[in-house]
């Protein structure tokens, strides 16, 4: 399978919003071509935000959403590779596209010569779990995902 990944910006963002409407909705719909958000824009110029979509027959069939998180104190000015979001269209799964995406991750933590790259999985989520160790991850402690 041939397969690109492409960094999410406003440029493709059209795109991008569709893959999230699959995501949503379980089915596709007709590429649409709305402007971008003052907002969006906004996020997506943020230097220390990324997205990338992982493409298969000119069509985004995944994503990873990535965060530099900076630190100081113990941490010596060397922050976190956060990741916030990790998704690939079920008929794509198991191909290895997930770890293709996760290796941006890595990719960044070099780039910001970061301490490390942390992310929650759901507890409800094994499959999700799986993956991760594969990709090298540890279970270290448990925690609480909170929002206000």
């Amino acid at each position: 399978m041939h397969y690109s990944i492409e960094r999410i910006t406003t440029e493709n963002y059209n795109r991008f919003e569709d893959i999230v409407y699959w995501r949503v909705n379980s089915v596709e719909r007709t590429p649409t071509y709305t402007s971008v958000s003052d907002a969006v824009k906004n996020e997506l110029e943020n230097k220390d935000f990324y997205v990338y979509a992982v493409e298969v027959e000119n069509r985004f069939v995944g994503w990873i959403s990535l965060t530099y998180i900076p630190k100081i104190g113990i941490w010596g000015g060397h922050g976190h590779i956060f990741v916030d979001e990790l998704w690939v269209q079920p008929d794509y799964r198991g191909k290895g596209l997930a770890k293709t995406l996760m290796k941006k991750a890595d990719e960044l933590k070099e780039k910001y010569n970061a301490t490390g790259i942390r992310l929650y999985v759901n507890v409800n989520n094994p499959t999700a779990k799986g993956l991760y160790e594969k990709c090298g991850y540890v279970e270290d402690g448990q925690a609480y995902f909170m929002e206000k």
